[in-house]
């Protein structure tokens, strides 16, 4: 067996037992001896309701929207990098929250467009065609009325870039990295290595979709395989598809 078969495996291992399987996500597993009566406050509880309502039949579960606004709320992040933002599905709970403390912003990275988004997927890749063939001049333009219409574009900062090239705006520490861009081996390795190290010693990491498969393939193992060598594993949730972790 090779170290990348034999971290494969142990990686597969530790995504099954190292911490608590959630049907639900609960911020007292990550802050157990905390205080969170802040998570508890009337109108944080209404602000995660509206954004619930406004996040039905997305592609950011239930589950995730608690995860990124509890974290936004507790942790108290200044920097928040997104990588593949979309139709701002996923930034829209974090924007939200910052707005709420009135401090702090997201960049939120995409390059929105069909040759940006398939430049690493291969030609027989079944999700080709459908990211070919999307309207990302209709999606951003999704992107931008849902910040407009929250009033959260003071705390967005967009940038339109594929995420290699995105890194070079930011110049500041990440607390809150966000890897939900490229589906591609090539393309998430890529922004573990260019973005990881823009993240504090005790910065928090969320990498999305894991388990995508790809003609019985997992692209994003190798990338979470990296973060292993960096990171401590806080948690999964939506089934083990989502981990979030700790820079240590």
């Amino acid at each position: 067996m090779n170290l990348f078969a034999f971290k494969t495996f142990i990686a597969s291992l530790l995504v099954l037992y190292s911490s608590p399987i959630l049907a639900d996500w609960d911020p007292e597993i990550c802050w157990m001896d905390a205080d969170l009566a802040s998570l508890t406050d009337s109108n944080y509880i209404a602000l995660k309701q509206k954004v619930s309502d406004a996040l039905k039949n997305s592609w950011c579960s239930k589950e995730k929207m608690n995860l990124l606004m509890d974290l936004v709320l507790f942790e108290k992040p200044q920097v928040c990098v997104e990588i593949g933002a979309f139709t701002g599905s996923s930034v829209l709970p974090v924007a939200a929250t910052l707005a709420y403390r009135n401090q702090g912003k997201v960049y939120a990275i995409d390059g929105w467009s069909n040759s940006v988004v398939v430049r690493n997927l291969a030609e027989n890749d079944p999700n080709r065609a459908w990211w070919k063939a999307v309207d990302m001049k209709s999606v951003r333009n999704a992107f931008g009325v849902l910040m407009n219409s929250w009033q959260v574009t003071k705390y967005v900062q967009e940038i339109a870039l594929p995420s290699d090239e995105a890194i070079s705006q930011i110049n500041e520490e990440i607390d809150f990295l966000h890897l939900d861009g490229d589906y591609s081996e090539i393309g998430s390795m890529r922004d573990v290595e260019f973005y990881i190290p823009k993240v504090k010693e005790g910065g928090y990491i969320l990498l999305s979709n894991l388990f995508t498969m790809v003609n019985g393939k997992q692209p994003k193992l190798k990338a979470f395989c990296a973060l292993l060598d960096l990171c401590e594993i806080v948690i999964e949730i939506e089934n083990d598809n989502a981990i979030l972790f700790k820079k240590i």
